[in-house]
């Protein structure tokens, strides 16, 4: 039996994610983690909208939905106070509509959403290896050889030396793979020390999160969920490097709050850890890629860590299963790193700007303030090499967080979604373009224009990395079949509104495999120049 094409290392959010996107593609994987036994603790609870997007093409969204909640708002208490002096929403409630059904975070426990996600990939016959470290690879022109350490419930141990054909470190802050290929990781690093942990409450309203101020202390503690009693708690002004014990917490709780109708049950994680604002200025050398904390960390204001994670992986994966299965050329992989690096460094100055007016005024109900742009919605790949757009300029400049304002559909932002979608000239339920769009394909949307100049396209697409749409206006039918497209009419007519296309000029629309438009264009040379730029 051969070796597994790709190994991940680390078991974290992003390694399950690129796993899933990689099983979904036909190419094998092998995940390890160092671990005995997968961790516990709520940690990174915030999913954003961008990231819920994504998840509903993966096909996972239903069950994290199932265990998730909204995030609520936040009390924040003078010491001693039982009211609130404020109560701040962090995100404001947005109605969701047809081109954007997700557009509100919700939290789920960190454990919770890795559960889910490793159920999905033994659905696949996959399982995360635990007890298995990486201790060193090594590289050639056509394999990576990575050195695993493994150790039984037992405690025995025994190494071993496993060719692999890509290696992916998505293995943390502390990423072994990041120091052995000897990437910078520049950036800062704050005095004080934040320690964290989930501990059962007794006397708060688990419905919002807590939070207490009293300079340079601060204490947070947030709810698991509506109805749960254990918090996970956060606590900084400390330059001790300690973990707290669930003691010297609660003993650090009551001089802060001095709110002694609030006890405390059993503590189920402790840990402790200073601020980095850092990023790595490559995430690819040869057949070797970071992704996640590995290549980048930041401030936890903002909740887009783990978020930034996952798209950091749903950005590699199409791109590596098409260059293993021998459709794309190997440079298709460098631009990892020249789409991601851009938005991480946004990222980066986002969460940064919000720590710093957080830490300097917790009071500024501005330092509180989320949503808008951390959201993630608006995240984009502006200047992408392998962007292609006919008839509008391409924003190079634009902001990499943003949403586009040209009023129609651009390529390098997401595709909106559609509902209502119905197989023309049938009564059957209605579809979307959330349900059509897939991780393993490009999706070509056709809009308007007549059996012609949609054939025409038609003849031209790439056989083995496309799924067609033809997608026409409300209450118009197909003269013919359009060969293996799917043709379906927008009986609601969300797809032409909400793509902002008119219904009697010819656009193609192609949607890449996390859900980014790759190209928007007018015709057969602009569809063939956007893959130009992705296949072999």
């Amino acid at each position: 039996m051969s070796n597994p094409s790709v190994l991940i290392a680390g078991a974290g959010p992003a390694g399950l994610i690129l796993a899933l996107i990689l099983l979904k593609n036909g190419i094998s994987v092998r995940i390890i983690d160092k671990e005995m036994k997968h961790r516990t603790g709520s940690r990174g609870s915030g999913v954003q909208a961008r990231t819920l997007e994504l998840y509903d093409i993966l096909g996972v969204l239903p069950n994290i939905m199932k265990v998730s909640a909204p995030v609520p708002p936040t009390a924040r208490y003078a010491r001693g106070e039982i009211k609130p002096v404020a109560t701040t929403t962090l995100i404001s409630y947005v109605e969701p509509s047809p081109d954007t059904p997700h557009p509100n975070a919700c939290n789920i426990s960190q454990d919770i959403h890795e559960e889910i996600l490793r159920t999905y990939l033994q659905d696949l016959s996959c399982s995360v290896e635990l007890g298995s470290q990486l201790l060193s690879f090594e590289q050639f022109p056509d394999n990576v050889v990575a050195r695993i350490l493994k150790t039984d419930a037992n405690g025995n141990q025994v190494e071993e030396n496993t060719r692999f054909d890509w290696l992916v470190g998505t293995d943390g802050a502390h990423s072994l793979v990041r120091n052995q290929l000897g990437l910078s990781f520049l950036g800062e690093t704050q005095s004080e020390y934040i320690a964290l942990g989930d501990i059962v409450v007794e006397g708060l309203d688990p419905k919002l999160w807590h939070a207490w101020h009293d300079p340079p202390k601060f204490l947070a503690l947030r709810s698991n969920s509506s109805t749960s009693k254990v918090f996970m708690f956060a606590f900084s002004g400390s330059s001790e490097n300690k973990t707290l014990t669930r003691e010297e917490f609660i003993e650090e709780f009551y001089a802060l709050t001095d709110r002694r109708d609030i006890t405390f049950g059993p503590a189920t994680w402790l840990s402790n850890y200073r601020v980095n604002m850092r990023m790595v200025d490559q995430m690819r050398v040869g057949r070797v890629f970071i992704a996640g904390d590995a290549a980048h960390c930041h401030s936890p204001t903002g909740g887009q860590g783990l978020n930034s994670s996952v798209q950091d992986v749903a950005n590699l994966g199409w791109k590596l299963a098409l260059v293993q299965k021998g459709l794309a050329s190997d440079s298709l992989l460098d631009t990892y790193s020249e789409e991601r690096l851009r938005v991480i460094a946004q990222m980066l100055e986002l969460t940064t700007s919000l720590y710093r007016k957080l830490f300097q005024d917790r009071k500024n109900d501005e330092a509180w303030a989320r949503g808008g742009d951390l959201r993630m919605l608006g995240v984009n790949y502006c200047g992408s090499s392998i962007v292609q757009e006919d008839n509008v300029m391409r924003e190079a400049s634009a902001d990499p967080y943003s949403k586009s304002s040209i009023g129609r559909v651009q390529a390098a932002y997401r595709a909106p979604d559609a509902p209502g979608l119905v197989r023309a000239g049938s009564e059957d339920a209605p579809t979307r373009l959330f349900g059509i769009f897939s991780v393993d394909v490009h999706t070509v949307l056709l809009f308007g224009g007549d059996e012609t100049t949609r054939a025409e396209v038609l003849g031209r697409l790439p056989e083995h990395a496309v799924r067609v749409v033809v997608l026409l206006p409300q209450g118009h039918t197909a003269a013919n079949s359009a060969g293996s497209a799917l043709i379906l009419e927008d009986r609601a007519g969300h797809a032409y509104a909400g793509y902002g296309l008119r219904g009697d000029v010819l656009t193609v629309v192609i949607v890449r495999p996390d859900g980014v438009v790759g190209a928007v264009a007018a015709g057969v040379e602009g569809v063939e120049q956007y893959f130009q730029k992705i296949l072999a």
